[in-house]
């Protein structure tokens, strides 16, 4: 699913008026339908017992709002309307939709800058229809106050149209003073992208996506560099790669899992269990002399080679080409003891041709020997986490949109595809494009969640799908296994072992 640009969202509504013929008051009020639907249909919304207030500013999105507040009105709920007169403008579409609502017994009443604040029950609704996308600059104070007052009061839902009040979706903040915290927002048509960032996740709520009937034609032809992974992709990518009948674990490839150290032997343990779960034909395990045993109980499917160093590794030998070696996942719980600092290094100029997945204390070593990147093979895959991240970019960042431009920087300039690990994990490809995943929970943050994405990603790339395809389908099923894992367990109670043991189950889900 395509993240677009301001521009590109107006150039979309305006196709799709012009190519059917309505009028932006009737894309208006497609808009206002959807929102209308998905809170009648929402079980959570007793709709005809607690009271609506709508807050409607004076353009296209108030317009929404007074749209929707007529259909609720309509439908038996009891509506309230403030017009939050924030400039004395109002839009065309605006003023259609005030003359309609004004025939109709709702109470209406305008908020000024002259005026106390009005008292809003705590016990309502809130529609929160006061800026829309296209709001772009700050606020005066007395209505930074305002959205500040509707923030402090614990109404039963605060629900924003497209987007929360004050929120920029295409720049970042200042400050956060008048921006609406909501609990849900309905967003049409595609994620903006700053749903997608930590800095605003306690202002956007849960959010979903409302279709306003935007056409194919003109959507497949706008071209972006920002993505959301849908179930469209997965499923598309998926079937390519289905078995066949008479195949054989050779034909699902060779992978190796290098890393380990005293005490910290599960982490290769939950990457190379994951590879399996994810379907590889055959996987060797490298680790220090100490791993040799719980891997071996662990995990008989693997074929095991150890370091003569029993504490941590202090050699990596480059695979033999008869082995045939289609991937390489190192450093999950590896350690930076000096010498397998030198071992790492020493593989990197040796190893020019087998794909890597690099994770966890590879990372640590790469941010502090800088010049190492410069040894990995193109299109490498690395998975750190935001900490990771920072040391191994050697940078800091004022906001989000900043790490973002930090990270394409990155990808493009070593030629490497870097999974940036989180909710909504970012893929970051060597073309500056980017790819946010769109499943996961808070229950996978966890020890150990880590090690199995990287066992899945490696999985993926010794089979034969290519590094974009592996970040992708490995970031999306990771999730989505987290994602079946807390249903039946809860957020709090997952481990990693329970994202393992639900890949199956997520596999199933992705073939239907």
């Amino acid at each position: 699913m395509k993240i677009l640009s301001l521009n590109q969202i107006r150039k979309a509504d305006q196709y799709c008026i012009d190519s059917e013929s309505i009028s932006s008051v009737q894309l208006m009020e497609r808009a206002a339908k959807g929102c209308f639907d998905w809170i009648i249909h929402n079980k959570y919304f007793k709709i005809k017992e607690i009271p609506f207030i709508v807050l409607a500013g004076n353009g296209n999105n108030g317009g929404d709002g007074l749209s929707l507040a007529y259909m609720l009105h309509l439908y038996g709920a009891t509506v309230s309307v403030y017009v939050v007169a924030i400039s004395n403008h109002f839009s065309n579409e605006f003023l259609i939709k005030k003359n309609q609502i004004l025939q109709y017994n709702i109470n209406f009443k305008t908020i000024n800058e002259k005026e106390k604040f009005p008292f809003l029950n705590q016990k309502s609704y809130i529609i929160d229809a006061i800026f829309g996308i296209g709001f772009n600059r700050a606020i005066n104070q007395y209505w930074k106050s305002f959205f500040h007052y509707i923030n402090k009061i614990k109404f039963k839902a605060v629900i924003s149209i497209d987007t929360p009040s004050g929120l920029f979706i295409e720049k970042s903040h200042e400050n956060f003073e008048g921006i609406i915290k909501a609990t849900h927002t309905l967003t049409f048509q595609v994620p903006k992208l700053s749903f997608l960032l930590p800095n605003y996740a306690d202002y956007v709520g849960k959010w979903d996506l409302i279709n306003i009937g935007w056409k194919d034609d003109f959507f497949r032809k706008i071209q972006t560099k920002n993505f959301y992974i849908d179930d469209v992709y997965i499923h598309t990518t998926y079937k390519k790669k289905i078995r066949k009948k008479f195949s054989h674990k050779g034909n699902y490839g060779h992978g190796m899992i290098i890393g380990g150290s005293f005490g910290m032997i599960g982490s290769v343990a939950l990457s190379a269990t994951a590879s399996f779960r994810t379907g590889i034909g055959k996987l060797s395990v490298y680790v220090p002399s100490c791993g040799y045993q719980i891997i071996q109980n662990v995990l008989p499917e693997a074929i095991v080679n150890t370091d003569y160093k029993t504490d941590w590794i202090s050699n990596i030998p480059i695979p033999n080409p008869n082995e045939k070696i289609n991937a390489i996942g190192i450093g999950m719980g590896m350690g930076t003891h000096p010498q397998t600092v030198y071992a790492l290094e020493s593989f990197l100029l040796k190893n020019k041709k087998i794909p890597m997945v690099i994770d966890a204390d590879a990372i640590n070593i790469l941010s502090h020997q800088f010049q190492l990147l410069d040894l990995l093979p193109k299109e490498t895959i690395l998975t750190p986490h935001p900490k990771e991240f920072q040391r191994l970019c050697r940078s800091s960042w004022k906001n989000d949109y900043e790490k973002l431009h930090i990270l394409k920087k990155m990808s493009t300039k070593h030629k490497v595809f870097i999974v940036l690990k989180g909710a909504h994990s970012v893929i970051s490809t060597p073309n500056g494009t980017l790819y946010f995943n769109s499943t996961g929970n808070t229950g996978m943050a966890t020890s150990g969640s880590g090690d199995v994405l990287t066992g899945m990603i490696m999985s993926f790339l010794s089979q034969g799908y290519s590094p974009k395809e592996s970040c992708i389908m490995g970031v999306y099923l990771h999730g989505l296994s987290g994602d079946l894992a807390s249903k039946k367990l809860s957020e709090e109670a997952i481990m990693a072992n329970d994202i393992i043991n639900y890949i199956g189950k997520a596999y199933l889900k992705i073939k239907i």
